[in-house]
């Protein structure tokens, strides 16, 4: 194993004994992220997106296009199946930028388990390897937990007014937030 994917791959038992692995995602996840980003958007209120907005293919295609300007990807399984994702994408020209968008998704099976918090942390210490200087992220102002565990790690909110967000569903405010590296 190399070191890049030592920082990338963290393995152990969160909370109630469960197993998880996040580990660098692969093209053939792209299914199984479609479902899980469908399944948290049929709850409604935690991210940007609606069920069948995205195909496998077109997921496949995303995924190419954030790792070929110097993203980063990262699957999270617990107990072997799917259960989160977590995606930085460089903002402004590829790798000369020193910021990144991030966003995370966690299914609900798998929430309250600390394991966010270590997507979270995995990604931070990956941007701070490929010398980034700041990672961004936007959140719905209702998401309390989430905005709880962006906070708890550094990010500061940075709207002083929110953004909107135009869904299916019509328009929605998002809180963007900001962490220096």
């Amino acid at each position: 194993m190399t070191t890049r994917e030592a920082l990338l791959r963290r393995r152990g038992t969160a909370a109630g004994g469960r197993t998880f692995l996040i580990r660098p995602t692969s093209l053939d996840d792209a299914g199984a992220l479609v479902a899980l980003r469908d399944s948290i958007a049929a709850e409604g209120d935690l991210i940007a997106a609606v069920p069948g907005e995205r195909s496998a293919i077109e997921e496949s295609l995303a995924l190419a296009g954030i790792l070929s300007q110097g993203g980063l990807s990262l699957t999270l399984e617990v107990g072997g199946d799917v259960a989160g994702h977590l995606m930085a994408r460089r903002l402004h020209g590829g790798l000369d930028t020193g910021t990144a968008e991030i966003a995370i998704a966690v299914h609900n099976t798998a929430r309250g388990l600390g394991l966010g918090r270590i997507l979270m942390e995995t990604a931070i210490d990956w941007s701070r390897a490929v010398r980034l200087r700041t990672l961004q992220l936007c959140v719905f102002p209702s998401n309390l937990r989430a905005i709880a565990l962006y906070r708890s790690l550094g990010f500061i909110d940075q709207s002083p007014s929110p953004q909107r967000v135009e869904l299916a569903v019509g328009p929605r405010e998002l809180l963007l937030m900001e962490l220096t590296l």
